[in-house]
């Protein structure tokens, strides 16, 4: 089916409007990445047995994937409204379907986890959980020959110092958000990215990179500073409340466009550099691009390459948090759905990160949370008593979703119940065990659970 015409920025926010839907209908989605490794603690080539070509077919064959392709290459698996990605390095990454509740996220999340451990088992590969792969450089991971990663390759390197490292060797997990408003999406937006700090605290889990400690909590959120200015810094839309969709589109139609989407001779589609160099969406919608005017398709592509700590598409992403151990990852959906999605936590978070406060130092808490994880402190605000804070609105929210839905949700408090053991000390966080695992055995290996 031929993808509508977007004529003008209106359209564009139309567009993303038009996600919205009623409270009793939102969901929650969570996508996570982790690095897969052979038996010698040596990530998955693309290519091989094992490698990640071979891991996706043999998923696809034995647990009913319907495989997408690029050319003969297997690019991602589709089942139930869930996807399994090819990311740049081989990252195995599952953007799960939208759930109603945590306990459902988990269910997929510890089936999905079985299967891969099954298509592994076979040759003593593993998963590793971590937010940044410690030893490899870019030029030393893995490559996964997909067309808009070559465009991206070539892109890097001219826009920022850390681009590269982003691509082949970062691992997150991201929680996806329902609104049901133009003024509920900002809103949205505006609550996770005062949240962002305590959630880069909350699941810090990067302190090695290039096979050294960096004396950071999370050098992968440390990295994205140095990533592309115009596609990751929202600016001063990300804190001002009365910062609008448009606002958001504003900015989002004058980031350049990596490329495009276009019909090859043998009629397949592909990636294309635009053939105006550096034409933002902006001129696409303008101009268009080889005689073909600017769509949703193009709308949507360019979305998804705009990289801040919370994005908006039709629904709002949030984005801060590196890739924990699987009993962690359901925390981040569940504080975030309780936290933000709900609306009474959510004024709660205002007030408590003083919203609107021009005098607070953003930037520098975001800084204090990659240095020193819940230790980290700036403008006055403490990392560890934020996250207690926030971890117990979460779980009021979570109630509160409950009484609305009918519908008991117990892995949601417990998952907020294991991450406030890591806020209030009780168990290590993420990165000090990380660290103290490579200290004594630098090597993949040792971050096998």
């Amino acid at each position: 089916m031929v993808s509508p015409r977007i004529a003008n920025l209106d359209q564009c926010v139309s567009w993303i409007v038009a996600g919205a839907r009623p409270q009793r209908d939102f969901r929650v989605g969570t996508e996570y990445e982790r690095l897969l490794i052979d038996a010698s603690g040596t990530p998955l080539p693309w290519d091989g047995a094992p490698g990640i070509r071979q891991i996706l077919e043999t998923l696809a064959t034995r647990f009913d994937w319907q495989v997408q392709r690029e050319g003969d290459r297997p690019i991602a698996l589709l089942r139930d409204g869930a996807s399994v990605t090819l990311e740049p390095a081989g990252q195995f990454e599952l953007s799960g379907a939208p759930f109603a509740t945590i306990t459902e996220m988990r269910a997929e999340m510890d089936a999905h986890l079985a299967e891969v451990a099954e298509v592994l088992a076979p040759w003593g590969a593993k998963a590793v959980y971590v937010g940044l792969n410690p030893f490899d450089t870019p030029d030393s991971a893995p490559k996964m020959p997909k067309d808009r990663y070559d465009h991206m390759r070539a892109w890097m390197p001219t826009v920022g110092g850390k681009g590269l490292q982003m691509m082949h060797l970062t691992c997150t997990v991201q929680a996806n958000l329902d609104f049901d408003s133009a003024a509920d999406a900002m809103s949205l937006l505006r609550a996770g990215f005062l949240a962002t700090p305590v959630m880069i605290a909350l699941f810090a889990n990067s302190p090695w990179r290039f096979g050294a400690d960096t004396a950071m909590a999370s050098a992968r959120a440390d990295l994205w500073l140095d990533v592309d200015p115009a596609r990751c810094d929202l600016g001063a839309v990300a804190f001002d409340p009365s910062a609008t969709v448009q606002d958001y589109v504003e900015w989002a139609a004058d980031v350049p466009l990596y490329f495009v989407m276009q019909e090859r001779p043998d009629g397949t589609k592909g990636y294309f550099a635009p053939a105006r160099h550096r034409a933002t969406f902006r001129q696409l919608l303008a101009d268009g691009d080889r005689g073909r005017a600017a769509t949703e398709d193009d709308w949507a592509l360019h979305l998804s390459t705009l990289f801040p700590d919370v994005r908006l598409k039709r629904y709002v992403e949030v984005r801060g948090a590196d890739c924990v151990a699987p009993e962690l990852l359901p925390g981040l959906p569940a504080l975030s759905f309780g936290l933000l999605s709900d609306r009474e936590s959510r004024a709660a978070l205002f007030d408590l990160m003083r919203d609107g406060d021009v005098s607070v130092d953003r930037a520098a808490l975001r800084d204090a949370a990659c240095r020193d994880g819940l230790a980290g402190r700036a403008g006055g605000f403490e990392l560890g008593e934020l996250a207690r804070t926030c971890l117990r609105l979460a779980d009021e929210g979570i109630s509160r979703i409950e009484a609305r839905s009918g519908v008991a949700d117990p892995e949601g408090h417990a998952a907020l119940d294991r991450l406030m053991a890591v806020a209030t000390g009780a168990v290590p966080a993420p990165w000090q065990e990380v660290a103290a695992r490579l200290a004594r055995t630098p090597s993949l290996s040792a971050l096998v659970l």
